[in-house]
Formats: structure tokens, C-alpha cells, sequence
């Protein structure tokens, strides 16, 4: 009786889900919901207990590596073998891609190492590539040039800047105490828990940075193309001429776009200026390419220089071009670069985003009419609320975290693929979903990008609901995958059936973000305010922290000034002032609102981009023990979004009594809902939700979407009101409608009645009577653009063609009415 009276008012969510409830399903869950000794208390030292337990995890896994993997690639977590390239089938790029013989696994961790304060076993690891550097990179092996960019070159980057940027601020610290001039005490120097930091530091002499120099020596002939669209593979020691062409005839748009930061960074510590100018000029190709919907598709013949598809996303094969535009921007102070984010993510609102309340989701469309593509989202999409908080977009970071929140809940993992719609027809209607029905890859890796943006957003809340998951997540890692010698992600999420591979990131960033997550008291050297300070830094695409100033160059790259002969002579002003399409600026014009003197139009996109929002989920935590997480009435939607896609697996448990469900466990429950919060659910709207395009979608990227703003001041008869939307032409429209008619209910959760539709039609057909056939419309959306509850979308007068007069109409009051409908929020401005 109780799962019947749960799975009625938590999954379907129809009526208020009552605290006593949830009491009853938290007592139910008692007995096997203890994650730790502190029951989710998050003290202090619940959180050092927490840290502790996820470092351990970590050294269980380094030292099954160094012990039974190394010097190979990496160790095999069932059986406890070394593993590394197959020397039999070069074309097996599943395996040869990211390997290389070069004992990976050291070689991405040195940083979190660092990291973790493992000072032995960095001295271990760097005497070792030091003894071997001199022919560490000379493998007769074949790997994929965006994978050795981001593993290799940037765990030599990410390492070198903190042994020779990090302890700098200290020495700076203590030398500006003696400085007459300076006007303001000096910071604290680190704790002396650092010290041995400070001695592997004086030890350091640089060589890191020239095996960075040598690996991107061998990389780069891959951009010296006739089309300048690099290949995707090189052979570290011969080249490209040992590679067989099969394996070079597709880029994807991540492989071709992603190397220009590592590289750019590469460049500006030796000043061998080839590695920008070539990279550089891949990624503004790449960008001057695109479609007419500001969008790119995900594969390019390198070769013929042609697009190969006509799909895009946020997710496998073009999420990192989205990443690296933003996070270049940061690094480098490149304001071209964030114009790239930007114009895309206005792109991605418009055309791919699925938004409701309760939920974000960015699936794959056609790039080249904006049709939806597929019925699934993959796991490495769930990078993208992490990126969302990076780059000031909380609100949406938030409801597209949830998601993959609710796929964790139900799954123990984000599978690889994920529908999240199964089309209703008569044949199915009444189908009764399993967990394989959704499934459209059916694997999990342990891979980071969950708990990545579970970081981001904790940085930004400072909600103990994110602490929370990922209690649960260093739980699964110590009760379900953990193996003999490190930790065995799943094969098929379906049957539990286990992985022998623990690929470098389920250390270098799965491991790391879940131990950063619980460093509240900012102890680790990242979070250090003294240690960073000044430093724009950022996580690259596989968790290394990198940053650049001015005066890193100064410090090494005097060393590297015409090692590499002519190439490294390329003046970097050729990168910055002839390579770069500078996109065209959005300019709102008049558009017929000038005689209101009252009225002013915004960007909305823009706009978005000028502050860094707050919590979006009701109040701040005021108090050690409160979730805002329980003031948001659209907690559960997702949960009645895609009920026929959240089924759990059997190899799981079968109930959601048992605490794996994240958001009701109950000693969390109990004591981030101390002030009595309601846990309350709204009932889901019935309405019909559904797009149109109007006119020519391709028209969307020049069309003004203008957000209105009110004086406060005016005295005249206001008939716009704040936060209304101006939208001169609607021959561009990507619109979202809600389809209104008598007893449905709404998304404002208010019953739609005949006196509503009466008063609705008024001046339509003041004759015509009211039954409960009839229905109305209310836009949602426009070009990605959301209309708030309340708000109107205007527009000027506009021709209907004769043909479809009996479609389109616009009443005597200046609505829009179409097919009938007659348009709640669309009005026609006469001025």
C-alpha cells in the first residue's frame, strides 16, 4: 500500500506530496540508508571523514596500479593485469587511442597527487619521467590526437604550473612583508602541512615543461594540413605516415576544436608560437564554418574539408568546443572566445533546449532545419550544468543537473545513453516500461562528468543537497565499484555486469571532483585563497588546473626561443589579428517601439551574461541545517517528465525505500528540513505542450527577440509591461505553445474553466458560443527565450497570405488567433 501511495504522489505527482509521506517512506528506508557513522550530518568532521574515505579510495587504486599496472598504461581492476595498447590491431581505437606505453596513469594523476597530498609517491613519479624523459615520447604507437592533448600534454601543463607557480605566491608573500610601499599586511603563508610541496618545488627544475614541448612537437603535424582541419591520429614516433587512412577520414568537431587551449597554453610558457598558430587557426575555421543555425555539426573530412553529417548537441564529439570557448575566454582574456560561447549557447536555447519548470534537457537536432534528431541523451552531456554554473547560468545549470540526478537515482550510474522519451501510439499506450527500454548504450565507465557538475554547483549553493550526492556516490564507489585492484565501472548498467578497465579519469577527475567536492574548509591546495591568488584558473576538459599570466612566460620561455627551428618563429600578432572571424555584434533596433519613450528593449541573451545569478531555488541556506533543494516545487517534475524512462534495473533494488533515492533519504531529510520546509509537489499540468516553426527556422539567428523593460517613472496608460517580449517579425519563430482548453490544467497549476475561455475569446466572435470543445493557446517559448507567467509577446502588423487566411487571423483587440485558437499572450503592436 505504501510503494502504491508513493509511486501516486511522488512519481505522477498529481497531488501535494505531504510531509507525513515522506516520514513514512524515510521509516521504511532507516535500516539501510546509513551512508556513513555521521548520517549525513556534514559536520566538520563528517566532511574530513568524508575527504579521508574518498583519498583512500584513491591510494586503494594508485597503489593497485603501481604495483600490478606499472610502467603500463593502466591496470585492470578485476584481474589485476597490466594493460596498454594492442600491438596486434592498430585499428582498435577503443583501446589504442588514449595509450601510448607511457605509463598513463602516473602521467594524468601527477596533479592529483598534488592534489591529495601523496608527496612520495609524486617524488616517485617524477624522479621516474625525469630518468626517461629523454625517449618518454618516442613510442612506435598510434593515438588520437585530442586524447594526448588532453591526458598527456595537460597533466605535464597542469603539473609544471603548480611546482613553479604555486610556491612563487609564497616567496612573493614573504618578500612583499618587507616592501615599504605596500600599504596592506601580506596574506598568511600556507600551513606548514605544504612544506613538502615547498622542498619538491626547489627540486623542480622545469623538465616537465620540456617534455610538453616534445610531445607537442610530435602532435602538431597533424594540423599541418592542406585544409588546415587537422587529422585525428599521429604516430608518436614516425609521424603521420605510418597511420593508415582509415583511421584518419573522420574529425569529430571536439577532436579538430579542444587541443587549441593545451596548445595555446603550450605556446605562450615556450614561446614556440606553432602550436597557437595552428590550433588557433583549426578552431576559427571550424567557427566560420558553421550553419546557418549557429550551430556545428559533430564529424568533418579533414581532407575534403566537408562537414560529414548534419547532427549537433552538447554531448560525445562537440562537448568540449562548447567547454574550451568558455574556458579559453577565461584563461586568456578572449573576449573572440566568449562570443563563441555566447552565440552558441543562444544557439543551443533556441533550437535544442527542452525546458520546463523542472528540468533542462539539450538532445540532438539536425543542424540544418532544427528537427529533432534522437530520443536520447549521453553521459558525457552531463558535463554541461557544470559548465552552465562556470559560466553564470545557475538557473539552467540546476534543472539540467536534475536530470541526471534522477537517471542516478534510478540507475547507481548515468548510462551511456539514455532515452528519456518513448512515443506514445495505440500500440503502446498501455506498455509497461522496463529499464532496458531505455537504454540505448548500455554501459558506465565511472565516468566523471556527474559528479563534475555536482562540484560546480555546490561552489555556487553552497547546498548541502550536493554534499549529499555525493555521499551516495563515494558510498557506490566503496560497495558496488570497488575492485581487487582499483574500481570496475559497469559493462551493461542493465545486468550489472562489470568492466575490466579502469580507464585514467576514474582517478584523475572522478576520484578528484568527489574529494574536492567535500573540501568545505578549503584546505586543498586549489581551494588554497593564499596559493591561488590572483590566478584565473580553470579545470581543463580532464580536470588539470591550469591558468596563465604574463609573467610565466618570462620565467621559461627563454629555454625554448628557436628549438624547433623556423615554425617556432610564427609571430603570435599573425594568430591574434588575421586567423579570427569576429562575429557580428547584436544591435536591437527601434522596430517600431520609439515612440515609447517609457519602453526599453534588452538582449535577452546578452543580458543573461552581465551578472552571475544566485540561487534560483528560493532562499539562500540561512542556516547550517537547510536545503534550498526543499523549497523548490519542482523538485519531483522530472520525476512525472520521464516516468516511463526512470525504471530501475534488476540487479538493483526494486524500491526507492531504500535510500538510493538521493533526495529522500531520510537522515538527510530529517535535518536539512528543520524549520518544517513543505515538501510540496504541484499538480503536473495536463495542458498540451508542443513547437512549431513559423516561417523559416534559418531566419532565427537574424531575428531580434527584444526583452522590455518599463520605467518606473511612467505615468502614461501602460498597456507593455515589464518582462513582456518584442518580436518584430514572426517569420523566424521557433515557438512553444500550451494548448488550453475546459478542465485541463495549466503550467501556472490553475484549472482551465469556460468563464477563462469566455473572457479568452472575447472579440473574437462575441456571438459564437463557448463549449467545452473550444481551446486556446499561451506561447511558452520563443527562439529559446522563455516568456514569463503573466508577460505578452508583441509584434507588428504583418501580411497572412490568402491561403492561409482561415489559419491565421488577428482579432480586433490585436490578438493572434491560429487554427481557431486564439492566442492568449501574442499581440499585434499598431503603435
Amino acid at each position: 500500500m505504501l510503494h502504491r501511495l508513493i509511486h501516486s504522489h511522488l512519481f505522477l505527482c498529481t497531488y501535494v506530496l505531504s510531509i507525513q509521506i515522506v516520514a513514512a517512506t524515510a521509516a521504511a528506508a532507516a535500516t539501510t540508508n546509513a551512508y556513513s557513522r555521521f548520517n549525513s550530518s556534514f559536520t566538520p568532521d563528517h566532511l574530513r571523514y568524508l575527504k579521508n574515505e574518498t583519498k583512500a579510495l584513491f591510494q586503494h587504486a594508485w597503489s593497485s596500479y603501481i604495483n600490478y599496472g606499472f610502467p603500463a598504461d593502466e591496470v585492470r581492476p578485476l584481474t589485476c593485469e597490466p594493460y596498454g595498447p594492442d600491438y596486434k590491431d592498430v585499428t582498435n581505437t577503443v583501446r589504442n587511442d588514449a595509450m601510448a606505453n607511457i605509463s598513463l596513469t602516473m602521467l594524468d594523476n601527477l596533479d592529483t597527487l598534488i592534489i591529495m597530498g601523496q608527496w612520495d609517491e609524486l617524488e616517485s613519479a617524477l624522479k621516474y619521467l625525469k630518468t626517461n624523459q629523454k625517449e618518454f615520447f618516442n613510442q612506435d604507437t598510434i593515438v588520437q590526437v585530442f586524447e594526448a592533448t588532453i591526458r598527456f600534454l595537460g597533466g605535464l601543463l597542469s603539473t609544471h604550473l603548480i611546482l613553479t607557480d604555486v610556491i612563487k605566491v609564497d616567496a612573493l608573500s614573504s618578500s612583499a612583508s618587507t616592501t615599504k610601499a605596500r600599504s596592506a599586511p601580506p596574506p598568511p603563508l600556507p600551513p606548514t602541512s605544504l612544506n613538502r610541496l615547498r622542498e619538491i618545488s626547489a627540486n623542480y627544475d622545469g623538465f616537465l615543461l620540456g617534455m610538453a614541448h616534445d610531445l607537442g612537437l610530435r602532435l602538431i603535424p597533424s594540423y599541418r594540413t592542406r585544409t588546415n582541419i587537422p587529422v585525428p591520429r599521429i604516430n608518436l614516433a614516425k609521424g603521420l605516415k605510418d597511420v593508415p587512412p582509415p583511421l584518419q577520414k573522420d574529425a569529430c568537431t571536439s577532436g579538430v576544436t579542444t587541443p587549441v587551449l593545451e596548445f595555446t597554453l603550450l605556446s605562450r610558457l615556450t614561446g614556440d608560437y606553432q602550436f597557437e598558430y595552428y590550433s588557433q587557426l583549426a578552431f576559427w575555421k571550424i567557427w566560420s564554418s558553421k550553419l546557418q543555425l549557429n550551430l556545428l555539426p559533430m564529424t568533418i573530412d579533414p581532407f575534403s574539408n566537408q562537414w560529414k553529417d548534419s547532427i549537433t548537441g552538447i554531448g560525445a564529439s562537440i562537448d568540449s568546443f562548447y567547454e574550451y570557448a568558455a574556458k579559453s575566454a577565461i584563461l586568456f582574456d578572449d573576449d573572440h572566445m566568449w562570443s563563441v560561447f555566447k552565440t552558441s549557447y543562444q544557439a543551443l536555447l533556441t533550437h535544442l533546449a527542452q525546458s520546463d519548470e523542472g528540468s533542462m534537457i539539450f538532445p540532438n537536432i539536425n543542424n540544418q532545419d532544427g528537427v529533432l534528431f534522437s530520443d536520447w541523451i549521453d553521459s558525457l552531456s552531463a558535463f554541461w550544468s557544470g559548465l552552465q554554473v562556470l559560466t553564470g547560468q545557475l538557473t539552467d545549470a540546476i534543472k539540467t543537473h536534475v536530470v541526471y540526478l534522477k537517471i542516478w537515482d534510478h540507475f547507481d550510474s548515468i548510462p551511456e545513453r539514455w532515452i528519456y522519451s518513448h512515443r506514445n501510439s495505440k500500440k503502446n499506450r498501455r506498455k509497461i516500461y522496463r529499464a532496458e527500454d531505455s537504454i540505448e548504450l548500455e554501459w558506465y565507465p565511472l565516468r566523471p562528468e556527474f559528479i563534475e557538475s555536482t562540484y560546480y554547483l555546490y561552489r555556487a549553493t553552497r547546498d548541502p543537497m550536493y554534499l549529499h550526492i555525493g555521499e551516495r556516490i563515494l558510498y557506490l564507489f566503496q560497495n558496488t565499484y570497488k575492485a581487487p585492484c582499483g574500481f570496475s565501472g559497469f559493462q551493461d548498467v542493465r545486468t550489472g555486469q562489470k568492466q575490466n578497465r579502469m580507464e585514467t579519469f576514474v582517478l584523475g577527475e572522478t576520484l578528484k571532483y568527489l574529494y574536492l567536492l567535500f573540501d568545505v574548509e578549503d584546505e586543498a591546495i586549489l581551494h588554497n585563497k593564499v596559493l591561488m591568488r590572483g590566478k584565473n584558473w580553470i579545470f581543463s576538459t580532464e580536470a588539470h588546473p591550469l591558468w596563465y599570466h604574463k609573467n610565466l612566460y618570462n620565467r621559461s620561455a627563454q629555454g625554448f626561443l628557436g628549438a624547433a627551428g623556423e615554425e617556432s618563429k610564427i609571430n603570435p600578432a599573425i594568430i591574434r589579428n588575421t586567423t579570427i572571424v569576429k562575429p557580428e555584434l547584436f544591435e536591437i533596433p527601434d522596430g517600431g517601439l520609439n515612440a515609447l519613450a517609457h519602453v526599453t528593449k534588452k538582449d535577452p541573451y546578452g543580458s543573461r551574461f552581465d551578472t552571475c545569478q544566485l540561487n534560483p531555488l528560493g532562499k539562500a541556506p540561512n542556516s547550517f541545517l537547510e536545503s534550498s533543494f526543499y523549497n523548490w516545487d519542482h523538485l519531483f517534475k522530472a520525476d512525472y517528465t520521464f516516468q516511463n524512462s526512470l525504471k530501475k534495473p534488476r540487479h538493483v533494488t526494486r524500491t526507492n525505500l531504500d535510500g538510493s533515492y538521493i533526495e529522500l533519504s531520510r537522515s538527510f531529510y530529517d535535518k536539512f528540513t528543520m524549520f518544517q520546509t513543505p515538501l510540496i509537489c504541484p499538480r503536473m499540468p495536463t495542458t498540451h505542450v508542443y513547437e512549431i516553426f513559423w516561417g523559416d527556422i534559418k531566419e532565427a539567428t537574424r531575428l531580434e527577440v527584444s526583452l522590455l523593460k518599463v520605467s518606473d517613472d511612467a505615468t502614461e496608460n501602460k498597456i507593455i509591461y515589464n518582462d513582456d517580449l518584442w518580436v518584430p517579425n514572426l517569420l523566424g519563430l521557433r515557438i512553444q505553445f500550451e494548448e488550453l482548453k475546459v478542465d485541463d490544467i495549466d503550467a501556472k497549476n490553475k484549472v482551465i474553466t469556460i468563464d477563462y475561455l469566455h473572457l479568452l475569446l472575447h472579440g473574437l466572435n462575441s456571438t459564437q458560443p463557448v463549449d467545452t470543445g473550444l481551446k486556446g493557446l499561451r506561447v511558452r517559448r520563443v527562439n529559446g527565450v522563455d516568456v514569463k507567467l503573466g508577460a505578452a509577446v508583441w509584434t507588428l502588423p504583418f501580411q497572412v497570405n490568402e491561403k492561409d487566411k482561415d489559419t491565421v487571423q488577428v482579432t480586433e483587440g490585436g490578438r493572434v488567433v491560429l487554427e481557431g485558437k486564439i492566442v492568449e499572450n501574442l499581440m499585434v503592436w499598431y503603435g
